[in-house]
């Protein structure tokens, strides 16, 4: 094999491996997004049906953080979105969801955490704006490659004026952010600042 086609081999590999990782994101996050509405269609077909849905049912799939994006979603295009209880409404509870949903992505952790609690808020200036992070501690479940420890994660920027759940804000952690090694000013500060 000549030295131009061991590059041109080498060209094309990169290229395909470029290419197969882009295109990962998008599978997985429609893999997760497949399996999470599963959950929720049968609610989709009660609605469908015009049958009774109840404020008690849609409280109990939006303890489900990783469901109430999409489940949002779904009452505002029933416009049943009186159904969803003013706690899941609040930003606090928008963060969590946006965390524990981008966690669950296969690229990432996988699977929605087994604990996860607020630990604090902290605003920052971004792009000449005024905006929140939420940071978190969550424990992933038993066996869980990421290990037993309470790790940080964050959800933002978000900015006052959002209407639910129709934020751009994010989802992030890393696996080496174990509480007490790291302050959730920390991260955040190292979040934004990689997101310049």
């Amino acid at each position: 094999m000549s030295w131009l086609q061991i590059v041109a081999v080498v060209v094309v590999a990169l290229i395909a491996f470029v290419a197969w990782r882009y295109t990962s994101v998008a599978r997985g996050a429609k893999a997760r997004d497949e399996a999470l509405l599963k959950r929720l269609d049968p609610l989709a077909a009660r609605f469908e049906a015009k049958s009774a849905v109840t404020a008690d049912e849609v409280a109990a799939l939006a303890a489900s953080p990783e469901l109430r994006h999409m489940l949002h979603a779904m009452l505002t295009h029933f416009e049943a979105t009186h159904l969803l209880p003013a706690d899941f409404l609040s930003r606090e509870a928008q963060a969590e969801a946006t965390l524990v949903h981008w966690m669950m992505h296969p690229n990432e952790l996988q699977a929605a955490p087994s604990a996860i609690e607020l630990v604090e808020k902290v605003n920052r200036q971004v792009s000449g704006r005024d905006v929140d992070f939420y940071v978190f501690r969550y424990r992933m479940p038993e066996g869980h490659w990421a290990g037993k420890e309470w790790l940080l994660g964050l959800a933002g920027p978000f900015v006052a004026d959002d209407p639910p759940y129709e934020s751009a804000a994010g989802g992030f952690s890393r696996a080496g952010d174990v509480v007490g090694k790291v302050t959730p000013a920390q991260l955040v500060d190292w979040y934004v600042d990689v997101s310049k």
